[in-house]
């Protein structure tokens, strides 16, 4: 029996790119005004224009290519051991090289820490498998789970058939009023005051300019990226001695359920440039960041100690 990792295509493929093209549009426009700048007369050389700036971008486009490259790696495991690969390398572990498998740990991209599986090996080198890379991360670690239990009990390393693993609750009917909340003021917040400044912007400039089609395309598409990208950050959380609740105060349909006593772990956790952070792990670890942006340090810290009240592993990388 053999264990495959599958490629999580937004993750590792589709956001890459679109960072890649990012860069590539933005070094290629600087390039048009630099020969626009030479072309009218603005500048006598290339050199004296702000060509260095696409230059500069072009190598960024190259290291980013090859960073994300080496991050991915595929993976296969079996009873003998376990394969990695990626462009640049391929490595075959028997389980006798490896010291330690440390199934929930973290590894640093970007200056912010991730969700990871790390394998540290006799040798003292760390293979760090992102979990955000992987489409059947949960498979994964649930697999190197069994070949733990099987090296700790001196027993043959014989892998079973894996059961798939929801974190959706099946419980008919959960009462939110009687649950904690855990939230804040979205509006104020730093995301939420953004998002609604744009649309009094928005409002404003249309009323403004109530011909201009192009300004209100251009408002519409800005609207829809801050949507995304602050509503990603106000996520909330309601709590009893049974389940662990997720909405969101932007994004009516999410809602995510947990049973207490399926949760493995939850991190609180301070990712880079984004707002702090709970990292919900399910006893199939299955792993999902949730960003409350509303929250402030001291409702993650009652959040926390009622966590912690409830028996649940619970960290706080936050620093506070």
């Amino acid at each position: 029996m053999i264990i495959r990792s599958r490629i999580n295509t937004v993750n590792a493929v589709v956001l890459p790119v679109l960072l890649i093209l990012w860069l590539a549009a933005i070094a290629t426009f600087i390039c048009f005004l630099s020969i626009e700048d030479v072309n009218n007369g603005k500048a006598d050389s290339i050199f004296k224009t702000p060509i260095y700036g696409s230059l500069i971008l072009f190598v960024a486009i190259i290291g980013t290519a090859i960073h994300y490259i080496k991050m991915y790696k595929t993976i296969a495991i079996d009873s003998k051991g376990i394969k990695i690969s990626n462009f640049f390398y391929k490595k075959s572990l028997a389980w006798n090289e490896i010291d330690e498998i440390e199934l929930i740990g973290k590894s640093q991209v970007a200056n912010s820490p991730v969700d990871a599986t790390i394998l540290i090996l006799k040798n003292g080198r760390k293979i760090d498998l992102i979990a955000s890379r992987y489409e059947n991360m949960p498979a994964i670690r649930k697999t190197l789970q069994q070949i733990i239990e099987c090296i700790e009990s001196n027993d043959q390393i014989l892998l079973s058939p894996l059961k798939a693993t929801s974190k959706v609750d099946t419980a008919d009917a959960i009462h939110l009023s009687k649950m904690t909340k855990y939230s804040g003021n979205h509006i104020l917040s730093f995301n939420g005051f953004l998002l609604y400044g744009w649309i009094i912007f928005s409002v404003f400039i249309v009323f403004t300019y109530p011909n201009s089609g192009g300004i209100i395309i251009g408002l519409v598409i800005m609207f829809g990226v801050l949507y995304g990208s602050l509503g990603l950050q106000l996520h909330y959380f309601y709590m009893d001695q049974n389940h662990l609740i997720i909405k969101n105060h932007v994004w009516p349909w999410v809602n995510d359920k947990y049973r207490i006593e399926d949760i493995k772990q939850v991190t609180i956790e301070a990712p880079y440039k984004k707002s702090t952070s709970l990292r919900v792990i399910t006893n199939g670890f299955i792993s999902k960041l949730y960003s409350g942006g509303s929250l402030k340090f001291s409702m993650w810290k009652k959040f926390l100690k009622d966590i912690q009240n409830f028996n649940i592993d619970a960290k706080n990388e936050a620093g506070f």
